[in-house]
């Protein structure tokens, strides 16, 4: 179990590696394993090829930021709106971003970004849809703005500050982003350009 944690860690640091320098249409299978100083046939035992790889490594960011965002919603008390996101949960998942910089710059930067931005703008909108359903507050249209519509607005406003805080390399700690999305729940898209 410890060698194959290894070899799958080494996998992963070649494929960051290869990603920033060459890019993920460039990258090949022998370009990892001489890279991860390990024989295809190790590689082969892990992955298919390596958009599977690519796959399971987008899966695995996803499922921990996954599991982190459900640790820190609102308990079943909570009634406030303002709330769904909880600010904690949000800066343990920006935190977890910032210790792991390298693939999320990695991915940021390549051709499989807006995967890892959908996936996760996907997370969002479910927990929110989910804890909403807990407050016994439906999803429904909102001034005359479809539910779909007024939803993407909500998640990618705090996606967006999240991915935009990755592609400046995470300079902000994960507390300053926290209080712009905090401020960002309360601001009105017109406010700003006032």
């Amino acid at each position: 179990m410890q060698r194959t944690t290894k070899t799958k860690a080494k996998i992963r640091t070649a494929y960051i590696e290869l990603l920033k320098s060459r890019g993920f249409e460039a990258m090949t299978v022998s370009a990892i394993v001489r890279a991860a100083g390990i024989n295809r046939g190790t590689f082969y035992l892990h992955y298919v090829d390596k958009f599977d790889l690519q796959r399971r490594l987008l899966d695995d960011a996803i499922d921990d930021l996954t599991a982190i965002m459900r640790s820190g919603t609102p308990a079943a008390g909570v009634d406030d709106v303002e709330d769904i996101f909880s600010t904690e949960s949000i800066a343990e998942a920006l935190r977890y971003i910032k210790r792991d910089y390298a693939f999320f710059d990695a991915v940021s930067g390549s051709g499989s970004d807006m995967q890892l931005y959908d996936r996760f703008k996907d997370v969002l909108k479910r927990m929110l849809i989910l804890q909403a359903g807990r407050l016994g507050m439906p999803m429904r249209d909102h001034g005359g703005m479809p539910r779909e519509y007024a939803l993407e607005i909500l998640v990618s406003s705090v996606a967006s500050i999240i991915w935009l805080w990755i592609r400046h390399g995470c300079r902000e700690s994960p507390e300053q982003i926290c209080a712009i999305v905090e401020r960002n729940k309360v601001t009105a898209p017109v406010d700003i350009l006032k």
